[in-house]
């Protein structure tokens, strides 16, 4: 979760900064590669993180970087109840001490950790519960099928961008087209849509097929649900849905003459003012995107991107090599308590040997002595 957090906060200045010259499929990759470190809890050997295990640390499985996060929390209530002691609030005094002890010997982490399991099934059966609402209101609202010659457009469509189709449905009420399911996706179209508009919606939403978003949003929810407790989550969920439009419009624009790109922004301009984008809980793609976000959206439409391919191919490599180094948290070899030898033939130092032996003169004989 450190990890991962820390790699949100670098991207968002790349999103600002680099956007138009990496391209938004690098952003899209450098989400894919977040929600993996996210998602997979693995840690893999690394020689260096043995020098940052604490000397001291009670339970002797805990990971290097999660003991010392132990070690300074407990450090800061302890020096914390030092301060309420000296200004003569006992009770402020007790509770921070009695805190620190719980922290210390694993009593207030096993309570986190049933927390933590309570958040995440809530979350997932709100989850859940706004799915099985929207599709309920879908069914419910659904008033046919594509006609013969939209279908006939449709097909086509699918053929040039060489996607399998899926389903495709009218429903009313309905503020705007989206691609909805994950494991059998399908289209649905409002019934009020202009004629005109058909084809640029229907390429939209073939375009989303294409590049897996109904995938994309299935990774988003498990994220925002097994770390429900980390804003920088839900902001990142919240970016990488921004990133996977303006990734489609990418794809939408790629063959399209001048004059189908002004049809296209037209219709994402018409679209926002619905202001019908999905709720980031439910697995669906949407057009709409207002604001000063959209402005740029319109510009990037009309005027395409000119992005640097050996910038994209650097940006990928590190940011691979990034992954891969987020995962070497875990010890090299036997962990310090675990390769002390309780043997009275040999001395057992209070201070390990890897880190630096500078002790006052009387706390080495005490040491001998032991």
């Amino acid at each position: 979760n450190i990890m991962a957090s820390i790699a949100i906060l670098l991207m968002i200045p790349l999103r600002k900064f680099f956007r138009g010259k990496m391209g938004n499929s690098a952003i899209c990759f450098g989400w894919l590669l977040i929600a993996l470190r996210l998602l997979i809890p693995v840690s893999l050997p690394n020689p260096l993180i043995n020098e940052i295990r604490p000397a001291y640390v009670n339970d002797a499985l805990i990971r290097p970087i999660a003991g010392q996060i132990k070690v300074r929390v407990v450090d800061a209530f302890f020096d914390l109840s030092e301060v309420f002691r000296r200004s003569g609030n006992h009770s402020a005094f007790v509770d921070l001490q009695r805190v620190a002890t719980g922290v210390d010997y694993n009593g207030y982490p096993a309570m986190l950790a049933w927390i933590w399991l309570i958040g995440c099934m809530l979350v997932l059966l709100w989850f859940g519960y706004k799915n099985i609402q929207f599709r309920k209101a879908l069914k419910r609202n659904r008033i046919g099928e594509l006609p013969e010659e939209l279908k006939a457009v449709y097909d086509q469509l699918c053929q040039e961008r060489e996607v399998k189709p899926v389903p495709v449905y009218y429903v009313d009420p309905l503020p705007a087209a989206c691609l909805v399911g994950v494991f059998r996706p399908y289209i649905v179209l409002p019934l009020t849509i202009p004629p005109q508009d058909v084809k640029s919606v229907l390429t939209h939403e073939i375009c989303h097929l294409k590049i897996r978003d109904h995938l994309w949003g299935m990774l988003r929810l498990f994220c925002c649900a097994i770390h429900w407790f980390n804003p920088l989550v839900w902001a990142a969920a919240l970016m990488c849905r921004t990133d996977s439009e303006l990734r489609c419009d990418d794809r939408v624009i790629a063959p399209m003459s001048m004059s189908e790109r002004k049809e296209y922004a037209n219709v994402l301009v018409l679209a926002a003012a619905r202001k019908s984008m999905p709720g980031l809980g439910v697995m669906a793609t949407g057009m709409t995107m207002t604001g000063k976000r959209l402005q740029n959206r319109g510009l990037t439409v009309l005027t395409g991107r000119h992005t640097k391919r050996w910038l994209t191919i650097a940006f990928a490599v590190l940011a691979s090599l990034c992954l891969v180094a987020a995962f070497c948290t875990g010890e090299w070899g036997k962990s310090i308590r675990e390769a002390v030898e309780f043997d009275n033939s040999e001395a057992i130092h209070l201070v390990p040997e890897h880190q630096a032996r500078e002790m006052p003169e009387d706390l080495q004989e005490w040491e001998k002595e032991i």
